[in-house]
């Protein structure tokens, strides 16, 4: 848009515009934005920032029903936090009714035939076991100083299923184990036969988080590190903890109490031969399975379908991951009644496609009275607007370019330079005057000045550093965002002396693109070294 001889760039305004060809007015405009911006010097201006937009959202859903002419949308990094944070809450409820669902299972599977043989309270404590791991763990780290984030609730489920299978291993073996020997003995055979099974998943399992632990993702990384220790703390109590409990469980058995009260005696002499009947009978059925399923697995046609099942089973897999495409998904973070669903669909569709704006800061300009330093920031910018998906110079923002003009007017007096067509000189010493004007305030948000007598006295001081800003498009796609940021950096790169550092308001979230393919191709080969040298040893 031109403003009395000031373009200013709006793309990042107004999206889906239509315009009248012969008075190149805008005729509509399907979607506008507002953006606003706040710093914040301490945690209290911090908390009042988070407030203030959780109000601002309430305030949008609330009236949006009544707003038949127009829908509003509210977004920013605080809310998208906030609406990640309770997807990952939303699981929590769910851990109460796992627990008893698994209780239950652990229960009822450990169940016999004899009520003396039965390990119920055995079961019940082995479920405990991975809890009580949790806890350790998590109080251990969050002593340690390390940060709650919503990813680490998934941590509780697992380490529940990977603890309920090593109880599930101890109970079969015991069960297994020579009945006639001492409970120690009992014990100890126990622990020859379930103990390498446990040790070597534990091992595996916390050695495939520590690996992940080396992600550069802090969020992977703080997961992994909490679900290795959490593992780890799991191995310990199933080793000694559930190990104590069972050897109690065993003197009970041996003692020929109740397996539900151990303070009744067991009663299974009144039982012994319905007990007996009934064993034999599944033995029988069971026997009969396990000969038909050996028969089928034996056979030419069991086999060939197999083999033809495996190579389209590899041949698929192998396709599959040579089509995999790194990427990110929004929506996929939020729960189905997000109110940013709608939101990240009009990002991706309309805003991203049309038009974003990427900050360039310069951290070093030097002495801008030099033409040769001024012309490197210029070269810079021009780089920049040419650059893959720029707008160009229309969208581009920097203070030079109207600082200049201005220098050359204020000196015009002093010198015949600026009506003679000459390079105007450039100076700092009429920085302040130039943006305590009305039409030129708003840059001060784009310089960070040293003392004022550094600008009085022209000295280069006067600007520490600055940002400029220009317009790019048709970045929906988030693998061509990370082309466009690498070739930005690219550029800030070439001008090293400048210590130029690039921003987009998502280049936080592209920059995980360059890390997930090389960090998942990393911890699946290491995780395969490290289970293998388990196995070997």
């Amino acid at each position: 848009m031109d403003l009395f001889g000031e373009k200013i760039y709006l793309a990042n305004n107004f999206y889906t515009v239509t315009i009248d060809e012969n008075s190149r007015v805008i005729d509509s405009c399907g979607l506008i934005a507002m953006h606003f911006r706040a710093t914040y010097s301490n945690d209290t201006t911090y908390r009042v920032l988070q407030l203030w937009e959780r109000a601002v959202l309430e305030f949008v859903n609330k009236h949006r029903p009544g707003m038949s002419d127009i829908v509003v949308y509210t977004t920013s990094e605080g809310l998208v936090s906030q609406e990640v944070r309770r997807t990952g809450m939303s699981a929590m409820p769910l851990m109460p009714l796992t627990f008893i669902f698994i209780m239950l299972f652990t229960v009822v599977t450990s169940l016999k035939t004899k009520a003396t043989t039965s390990k119920p309270w055995e079961a019940v404590a082995g479920v405990f076991c991975p809890l009580i791991a949790l806890v350790a763990s998590f109080g251990l780290l969050f002593m340690l100083n390390f940060e709650f984030i919503p990813l680490l609730n998934v941590v509780p489920f697992l380490v529940l299923a990977i603890g309920v299978d090593d109880v599930f291993v101890t109970l079969h073996a015991w069960h297994l184990s020579d009945r006639s020997v001492s409970v120690a003995r009992r014990v100890g055979e126990t622990m020859a036969d379930a103990g390498p099974s446990i040790t070597i998943t534990s091992l595996t399992n916390a050695l495939s988080f520590g690996i992940g632990a080396l992600s550069p993702t802090p969020a992977i990384r703080v997961f992994c590190i909490f679900a290795a220790c959490t593992v780890t703390f799991g191995y310990i109590y199933q080793i000694f903890l559930f190990t104590a409990i069972l050897a109690l469980g065993g003197q009970r058995e041996k003692n020929g109490t109740n397996a539900y009260c151990w303070w009744i005696a067991g009663s299974d002499k009144e039982t012994k031969e319905r007990t007996t009947t009934a064993e034999s009978k599944g033995e029988e059925l069971l026997s009969r399975f396990w000969d038909i399923i050996v028969e089928l697995a034996m056979s030419w046609w069991t086999r060939l379908l197999i083999a033809v099942i495996m190579v389209a089973y590899w041949t698929f897999s192998i396709l599959g991951v040579l089509q995999v495409r790194v990427g990110l998904s929004a929506e996929k973070l939020f729960l189905d009644d997000s109110p940013l669903h709608d939101f990240v669909r009009i990002q991706t569709e309309t805003i991203f496609k049309e038009g974003g704006q990427m900050f360039v800061f310069v951290n070093k300009p030097g002495d801008l009275r030099n033409p040769a330093q001024f012309g490197k920031v210029m070269r810079m910018l021009n780089q920049f607007e040419h650059a893959t998906g720029s707008i160009g110079p229309d969208s581009s923002h920097l203070w030079l370019q109207q600082y200049l003009p201005f220098v050359g007017f204020h000196t015009a007096a002093a010198s015949d330079s600026f009506f003679n067509n000459e390079p105007v000189a450039f100076s700092y010493k009429y920085l302040l005057e130039f943006l305590k004007n009305r039409s030129y305030e708003r840059w001060r948000y784009f310089l960070n000045l040293g003392t004022t007598e550094d600008c009085v006295n022209d000295k280069p001081s006067c600007v520490d550093r600055f940002f400029f800003t220009t317009g790019f498009k048709n970045a929906s796609e988030w693998n061509y965002r990370l082309k466009l940021l690498l070739e930005w950096r690219a550029i800030a790169k070439e001008h090293a002396d400048l210590e130029a550092t690039v921003y987009e308001d998502f280049s936080m979230y592209t920059d995980q693109i360059l890390s997930i393919g090389p960090a998942t191709k990393q911890t699946v080969a290491m995780a395969l070294i490290c289970m293998a040298l388990v196995c070997v040893v």
